[in-house]
């Protein structure tokens, strides 16, 4: 399935070289970035003999990945029917990236029924809205926009469990992380900013990055 064929984003203006090979770089340094920070993540937890945080960190990592691979293929191919695919697999990563984020920060928390709950909540909303994405392209993008920002904020409902229990660097890095994906959807609605897609995706590599850095911080925390 296609889409639509009034659908916006057909409209919407081909990206020149120099914008292109922008924000290729742009992904270029996160999943580099990546292959190095999630290795000596993992590795920690596999160290320390804790396969359950090992698991997450595994969920986290392929989230990112997912992400940022798809995003990358699909904006670096040109206008074709491969490319709606693409578009497909783009948008439902950023559900995975989410839900792995979640996994991870909350494999941080004491194993308890608030902390398993908010998880399978946020893998559900996350599966759903990814089989969306994939089998229905294209029909509920403006929809998806709340859905990705109110998943990704729904932690809230876990402040103070957060609080308790987790660094303050931490909780202030996975803050700043959330800020910087929220104000980078208003790059991502700018189409006729040069370099907008570039820009778009420097946020949310900075997002990933700040939030990356708070889980680190509490893995740290706990030895």
């Amino acid at each position: 399935m296609s889409l639509p064929e009034d659908h916006p984003r057909l409209k919407k203006r081909l990206y020149g070289v120099d914008e292109l090979i922008a924000d290729g770089f742009v992904h270029a340094i996160a999943i580099v970035a990546g292959l190095i920070a999630f290795g000596v993540l993992i590795n920690h937890a596999v160290e320390r003999g804790a396969v359950s945080e090992a698991f997450a960190f595994g969920a986290y990592a392929a989230g990112f990945f997912l992400l940022f691979g798809f995003s990358c293929a699909y904006n670096m191919t040109p206008p074709s029917n491969l490319k709606w695919i693409l578009r497909r697999f783009d948008h439902a990563s950023i559900y995975l990236m989410i839900a792995g984020t979640y996994t991870a920060l909350l494999s941080q928390l004491p194993s308890g029924i608030f902390a398993w709950s908010l998880a399978i909540f946020v893998w559900v909303v996350a599966l759903g809205g990814a089989a969306v994405k994939v089998f229905l392209p294209g029909r509920y993008d403006k929809a998806s926009l709340f859905v990705y920002l109110a998943l990704g904020w729904v932690g809230v409902v876990a402040a103070k469990s957060l609080f308790d229990n987790l660094p303050m660097a931490t909780l202030v890095l996975t803050l700043v992380g959330g800020l910087f994906y929220s104000v980078g959807v208003l790059f991502y609605r700018w189409h006729t900013l040069k370099f907008q897609n570039a820009i778009w995706h420097g946020f949310v590599a900075v997002a990933a990055g700040f939030q990356y850095a708070g889980i680190a911080q509490a893995v740290a925390a706990a030895g």
